[in-house]
């Protein structure tokens, strides 16, 4: 029984650290565990005694202190239910015994090469109450004053004790505790406070004694598995996961540059980070059936509320990054385009608008950024190939620029225009941007002093003006002819070489071919996810880009065998899908399209953060339906993805199916279809899903209508909507056959 004991004491599973622990306790003898309870302080004093005469024997230290801390994770015998690290009595212990006997700090384990603050730092980052917290941080400290070589012991994982700290927020994360808030239904808000607060004050406290080490714990690899173990922090920002995350950038260089893991190459920090953020930011505005000004619904809308503040002061911090940096979160996200997701940049610029149009310390735009010498340098830095598809070089120009257009007009402290930028760092003429520039303030290509062979000039075609007009400082303004199609905004500006005033009136026109090279290039059958994302976000206003782009992520998570290969599709993919069916609402196509998308990835709907809720899908798809009643194709791909997101989310995605109409947009398509069975069979199964959940919230429910038309279902399509009419009706009515 001794060592059946010890064993979950140090045994746990997916942990690299925790996992040669694991092996320390299956060699280790049974009466070092837990068979007995833990000596009192006075029974460890004599047995250190004895230790110390090993010592003597075989010149190393006594392992006390670390077989005392491997039985931290077993039942506390006062309270079984408690583990004995959560106590602060347990790390009391550890420090009276190294202070007692100072060199058990130096102790060594022959066959893993662990210390005992190697334990001492997984273990304290387990622990639940502050209590234990900072008995455990005193723990730390002690063994530190008493090791001169503890710091930097590395075990035979090539692990430093700094490690621990990490393994045990894994270890958090796949056991739902540690301060995970989504869990623990039954405890008190204070408990739910506590049980992230005290973990977390150990992780600071220890990041902030072995920082000198984190550079041994290859950070930027472990960075997207850190952030997804971090739980929801609803504490008052600045809350602890915040303060965490800020001690490992103030410690580390270029955090951002290769985090992207080996296991996830589909998806970023950032990315991850942003769609915790939406979802967070989605329950913090939650209804709940009946009064919601009840305190506890109060409460969950503001706890989330703060953790939505939290985790994008997360995002604030990894964009900043650099000690020092201007806090201008415009520049830094355009600087940092590699790794900022196009949904991000967009709320990002959006939110920040005064932003776009103000100059950095460096004299630079926003813009400048994003035109100069590959999106993440500075126009005067190396010109490194930017790590992004051609394509996200126009989108991040054309978000800017929607958002101040007179900045194509701004040079820079240099004297330099964006177009110029934009020339000289061998941007394209579509794909990146320069078009967009042009647009923007066409007297700008004069300075880049182009001749008429160069590739900018031959495709320009101009219907009103030739290349000489425009390229000539006599050229005040332009006016536009009755037939021209395209007028502008007026735009102002100080050109870089003479510094007089332009102003525009119109824009010129160009070759519409801009969307013909993004057609093609989503339809490729070897086009990666990312890819076509970004083309579709690049060219989210050509609806023939998104159809297809909708139909090539779906195609690619139809082939998708595992559930993370699907994720690997929706990480991304969810919320391009979502954005062209609310930029094209009037295309029957992309809607169609769209919603087949989504059947596809509704699988994932929870996992990596996504979120069919929050993205907006499940509204979006509502929508679709009421817009395009008369479509038939539209109204089964709908239906289809419906049941598909309710099937995977449960009775809380189908309350919000109900709370955005889309019971009665279901009932509508069978009413607008009663001749076509697949529609009929689309829509009964989505409403067998939706009703088979008695926790759900479905106000509208199933009434005389509906009835009478999921009976005609039946009726005329015996075969494929009997059964699951008969189910609905059988919750609903209490008649089991029609």
């Amino acid at each position: 029984m001794g060592c059946k004991q010890s064993k979950p004491a140090v045994t746990e599973p997916n942990s690299e650290y925790n996992s040669v622990v694991a092996t320390n306790g299956a060699n280790k003898p049974a009466a070092s565990s837990s068979d007995a309870p833990t000596p009192s302080i006075s029974q460890q004093g004599s047995s250190s005694s004895s230790f110390s005469k090993k010592k003597s024997n075989n010149n190393s230290p006594a392992p006390t202190l670390y077989h005392h801390l491997l039985t931290g994770l077993s039942p506390s015998p006062s309270n079984p239910s408690v583990k004995l690290a959560s106590t602060p009595t347990f790390w009391s212990q550890a420090s009276s015994l190294t202070l007692t006997v100072p060199p058990l700090a130096d102790y060594v384990d022959p066959k893993t090469g662990g210390t005992p603050l190697h334990v001492a730092t997984s273990l304290g980052s387990r622990v639940m109450s502050m209590e234990a917290a900072v008995a455990a941080v005193d723990c730390v400290v002690t063994i530190l004053k008493n090791s001169s070589q503890c710091r930097d012991a590395r075990d035979k994982h090539g692990n430093v004790p700094l490690e621990g700290i990490f393994s045990g927020l894994f270890l958090s994360k796949e056991n739902n505790d540690g301060g995970n808030t989504n869990t623990n239904a039954d405890s008190s808000p204070q408990q739910k406070m506590e049980a992230l607060q005290a973990p977390f004050h150990f992780r600071n406290k220890v990041l902030s004694l072995l920082s000198d080490t984190l550079h041994q714990v290859k950070i930027q690899e472990r960075l997207y598995k850190i952030i997804e173990a971090l739980p929801d922090d609803i504490i008052d920002p600045l809350g602890p996961t915040a303060e965490f995350i800020r001690l490992i950038i103030d410690h580390s260089a270029d955090l951002l540059h290769n985090t992207t893991t080996t296991k996830y190459q589909d998806d970023n920090v950032l990315a991850l980070l942003y769609r915790r953020f939406v979802r967070q930011f989605d329950q913090s505005e939650r209804f709940f059936e009946g009064d919601n000004s009840r305190i506890e619904v109060i409460r969950h809308r503001e706890w989330f509320k703060n953790a939505a503040v939290n985790t994008f002061n997360i995002v604030e911090l990894l964009l900043q990054q650099r000690k020092g940096e201007e806090e201008l979160l415009v520049h830094n996200a355009v600087k940092r385009a590699n790794y900022c997701p196009p949904d991000l940049l967009r709320y990002v610029v959006e939110t920040n608008l005064e932003s776009v149009a103000r100059k950095d310390e460096r004299g630079n735009l926003p813009l400048h950024y994003a035109a100069g010498s590959g999106l993440g340098q500075s126009p005067a830095e190396d010109k490194d190939e930017m790590n992004v598809p051609n394509s996200y070089t126009k989108y991040v120009i054309d978000e800017l620029l929607y958002a101040y257009p007179d900045g194509a007009a701004v040079p820079n402290v240099e004297g330099v225009l964006p177009i110029a930028l934009a020339i000289e760092s061998g941007k394209k003429w579509i794909g990146g941007g320069v078009r967009s520039l042009y647009e923007a303030y066409p007297a700008g290509l004069e300075q880049s002093n182009l001749d008429e062979d160069h590739p900018i000039i031959r495709s320009l075609s101009f219907s009103t003006l030739d290349v000489a007009s425009v390229l000539s400082d006599e050229a005040e303004t332009t006016t536009v002819e009755q037939g021209d199609d395209e007028e502008g905004t007026v735009a102002t500006g100080v050109d870089g070489a003479g510094g007089r005033r332009r102003k525009r009136t119109h824009r010129k026109k160009i070759n519409k071919d801009e969307s013909h090279d993004a057609i093609m290039f989503v339809q490729r059958e070897d086009a990666q996810v990312r890819d076509i994302v970004t083309t579709m976000w690049a060219n989210e206003e050509d609806a023939g880009v998104q159809m297809l782009g909708c139909s090539a992520l779906g195609r690619i998570a139809s082939r998708a065998k595992t559930i993370e290969e699907i994720a690997s599709v929706a990480v991304m993919g969810v919320t391009s899908v979502v954005n062209a069916m609310k930029n094209h609402p009037n295309e029957p196509a992309v809607q169609e399209k769209a919603c087949a998308a989504l059947t596809v990835m509704a699988p994932v709907d929870g996992v990596r953060e996504v979120s069919f809720a929050a993205s907006g899908a499940i509204s979006t798809t509502v929508s679709a339906m009421q817009a395009h009643v008369g479509d038939a194709s539209v109204q089964k791909e709908a239906c289809r993805a419906l049941r598909g997101i309710a099937a995977k989310g449960g009775a809380d995605r189908a309350t919000v199916v109900a709370s955005v109409s889309g019971f009665t947009a279901i009932v509508n398509a069978m009413g607008a279809h009663p001749d076509d069975g697949e529609v009929q069979r689309e829509a009964c199964l989505a409403m067998e899903v939706l009703t088979s959940f008695h926790d759900a919230y479905l106000p509208d429910g199933v009434n005389e209508q509906s009835d009478a038309l999921l009976q005609a279902a039946a009726e005329n399509f015996p075969e494929v909507c009997l059964k699951p009419v008969n189910s609905i009706r059988g919750r609903f009515i209490g008649i089991m056959d029609v």
